[in-house]
């Protein structure tokens, strides 16, 4: 049988064998693919059961015609695409929390500083307060700082370095010394203190016997939540009885009914531990699984292949159109592009729109970004192998460390940038501080400047303050 009749067998009357035969048919192709994109056996496995399970919930949907190996090769780059980026930003947050504890000061500076946190906080302007609390104690990006305070990213950044700067003035006056970026990292790392495990269902608990409530009904309802609803639920009441939770929790529970509650808690502690294993079970679930669910006729979820396939062709479309921009709107590049993957390109078509003028020069303002982000690793890579090869001795121009780069780039990325300093590095005011510059940017509306140091780097408009650098 060819494909398509095992494909409307199976859509029609649920047929193991069909299905099993697409799978034996095609699996090595749904693997191959998911292989060379995500570089890992376990995940690619996991890429390849994602593919056919849309396979099993779409059968009843694909167009005819379509061939299914068409089909398979499209979702199954697609959904191994996004299996790397999430690698890849997993990968890029544990060398951010790396770098940030390597940067943090020592233990009794931040003892010092601790105590007067949040009288600090508090002096701050209104606004400024704000920006801190969702930057630091909220682990907000600024995009969502800026969002929340109706500002741009750039803006957001420059509130947060202002309020920062203005903390460090408080402290300065009560006798406590520290820099800037000092106090930014010691910030990221120390403000925030993650809650023990099961506090949240307790305060649920304890609120739930301090209101009209009863302990029985919270618990019932519990059984229908999600594990993080409760988390969500336990910060809300928290948040909103506070202290006096625990004050009429003390004046009312008797010996009789914390026994209740902790014995409540172990059980919804159980019933949570449960469906997280269930959930795992659930994910690594072979083909075989799927056949007999689809034994039991389980109703598949809906799924809007139609809707699906418009997405991909219109997704297509936007990357055949980029690679032509690319290559005709030359004034849009830079060389920094050579640090660029083709999946770099091929992702950045995945939305937005490239019907005007405005819309391509923001769109290739983002890949600039990007591209100049990427080059800055390398950049810090072959400045630290300069300075070890010159005794901590920095170089006049950036053209100087074209050889010192593992593998060899195009001089014409140099040649946008320029040295702040330069001297022995253990003479420099900051060490850590600016090094290097970009000259200037290719569109100044949309683009930012760039500047570079050995312990981080600062991207904004060339308007804004750029301190201080980012880890």
């Amino acid at each position: 049988m060819s494909d398509a009749e095992l494909l409307q067998r199976y859509a029609q009357d649920g047929t193991n064998d069909a299905f099993a035969s697409l799978i034996g048919r095609h699996l090595n192709l749904v693997y191959s693919v998911a292989r060379r994109h995500v570089h890992s056996a376990a995940l690619a496995e996991d890429v390849a059961q994602s593919v056919f399970t849309e396979l099993a919930c779409s059968a009843r949907h694909i167009k005819p015609g379509t061939p299914l190996v068409a089909w398979l090769h499209v979702v199954s780059r697609r959904k191994a695409i996004n299996a790397a980026r999430g690698e890849a930003r997993r990968a890029e947050r544990e060398h951010e929390a790396a770098e940030l504890e390597s940067m943090k000061s020592d233990p009794a500076k931040w003892s010092a500083v601790e105590p007067l946190l949040d009288e600090a906080v508090e002096s701050l302007e209104a606004t400024d307060r704000t920006a801190i609390l969702l930057r630091y104690f909220a682990n907000k990006n600024l995009r969502e700082v800026g969002a929340a305070l109706g500002t741009s990213d750039d803006a957001a950044q420059k509130r947060v370095t202002r309020a920062v700067e203005q903390l460090r003035a408080f402290f300065l006056r009560r006798g406590v010394t520290v820099t800037a970026t000092g106090l930014a990292t010691d910030l990221s790392a120390h403000a925030l203190h993650v809650a023990p495990a099961g506090l949240g269902a307790t305060i649920s608990s304890a609120a739930a016997l301090a209101s009209s409530h009863s302990a029985t009904s919270i618990a019932a309802v519990s059984f229908t939540m999600t594990t993080l609803e409760k988390a969500m639920l336990g910060a809300a009441l928290a948040l909103a009885l506070g202290g006096a939770v625990f004050e009429a929790t003390r004046l009312r529970a008797s010996t009789t009914a914390l026994t209740n509650l902790r014995q409540q808690n172990e059980s919804i502690a159980a019933q949570i531990d449960a469906a997280q294993r269930q959930r795992e079970v659930a994910q690594r679930h072979t083909a075989e699984t799927l056949l007999r669910l689809a034994a039991h006729n389980l109703p598949p979820e809906p799924v809007a292949a139609p809707a699906v396939e418009a997405e991909l062709t219109a997704w297509l479309k936007r990357a055949a159109r980029l690679r032509q921009l690319r290559e005709q709107r030359t004034e849009l590049s830079v060389p920094e592009f050579q640090f660029l993957q083709e999946n770099d390109w091929f992702q950045a078509a995945r939305e937005g729109r490239l019907d005007s003028e405005a819309d391509i020069r923001e769109k290739f303002a983002q890949l600039r970004w990007d591209a100049e982000y990427a080059f800055v690793t390398p950049l810090q890579r072959a400045l630290g192998a300069y300075l070890f090869a010159h005794d901590g001795v920095l170089p006049n121009r950036v053209g100087e460390l074209v050889s010192y780069f593992d593998p060899l780039i195009d001089p014409a990325v140099l040649a946008r940038y320029e040295m702040m300093v330069t001297g022995k590095l253990s003479e420099l005011p900051s060490p850590r501080g600016k090094i290097i510059a970009q000259k200037s940017p290719r569109d100044p509306e949309r683009d930012s400047v760039w500047q570079i140091g050995l312990g981080g780097w600062s991207s904004g408009r060339a308007q804004n303050n750029l301190s201080p650098l980012k880890p």
